[in-house]
């Protein structure tokens, strides 16, 4: 029986049986390349990229291991064409790249068609950084991350709330906690250091509905639901993914970074925090 990483793939198989080889050749490539993939969520972000190029060619009646370069560059503007951005192209090259990387090396296929596309270059990064975030844009994240995901939650309101640094929390466990909503702490490693940082009322309730009933496991891990029987702990790849679906009122994406710039700025300010609902 296929996994649901690899029917896009075989679907787009149809093509293949009039090659000399397997028709099942192309799905086995993908399932050892996805398998050499250390992190679970690399694994996630590739596979994504994989579905959205074979329903593609399952479409063209192309056999995504034997594509060449023409083929590849009407799947790129098709994709552009599509409303993909440049950052989702330079993302889909990479994976696609990758994988054909090990088609080679294992000698599936005899050259890396990705070696002949364009991609688009990525900016430099503004010597400024990004905008600093207003106080109803972080309003509006907090909204959002409530709404999206506990751990997104938890994360978007101690980076925001308590300017803990995101590593900080990445490598908290759910036995870090001590206290009730809204009186609680977390003890933040830094710099070989542990200290108690008591947390905003919102990031409390935020981190204990993250928490849940937990014990003896990461406070955020990769698969929040369960699925599991060794829950693992989210990567930075994994939190970076999460905080990307955050967006301020013109539509760009809000990192780590300006969550935690905001909390040091309104530290400077006598406004008052927002009051958890």
């Amino acid at each position: 029986m296929l996994t649901s990483n690899r029917l896009d793939w075989h679907h787009s198989l149809v093509a293949e049986r009039s090659l000399p080889r397997s028709p099942s050749r192309s799905e086995k490539v993908v399932d050892a390349w996805l398998r050499e993939q250390r992190s679970d969520n690399t694994r996630a972000a590739y596979r994504i990229d994989l579905e959205t190029f074979g329903r593609w060619c399952a479409q063209r009646q192309e056999v995504p291991i034997r594509v060449d370069t023409e083929v590849l560059a009407a799947f790129g503007a098709a994709r552009q064409a599509a409303g993909d951005s440049d950052a989702t192209m330079r993302r889909r090259w990479s994976s696609l790249s990758s994988l054909f990387d090990y088609a080679v090396n294992t000698g599936v296929v005899s050259t890396n068609p990705v070696d002949g596309i364009a991609r688009p270059r990525e900016l430099a990064p503004s010597p400024d950084g990004p905008a600093a975030l207003s106080r109803a844009a972080v309003d509006a994240c907090l909204e959002m991350a409530a709404a999206l995901d506990p751990r997104l939650d938890a994360l978007v309101s101690m980076l925001a709330l308590d300017g803990i640094k995101l590593g900080e929390a990445l490598a908290l466990d759910v036995d870090d906690i001590s206290g009730r909503a809204p009186r609680t702490a977390v003890m933040v490693r830094r710099n070989g250091t542990v200290r108690r940082v008591v947390l905003d009322e919102m990031s409390a309730r935020a981190v204990r509905r993250c928490a849940a009933r937990r014990s003896g496991q990461p406070l955020f891990v990769s698969d929040h639901r369960g699925h599991v029987a060794t829950p693992q702990r989210l990567t930075r790849f994994g939190a970076d993914h999460l905080i990307r679906q955050l967006r301020t009122a013109d539509n760009e994406r809000v990192t780590a970074n300006q969550l935690r710039r905001y909390f040091h700025s309104s530290r400077s300010t006598t406004q008052p925090r927002r009051s958890p609902a």
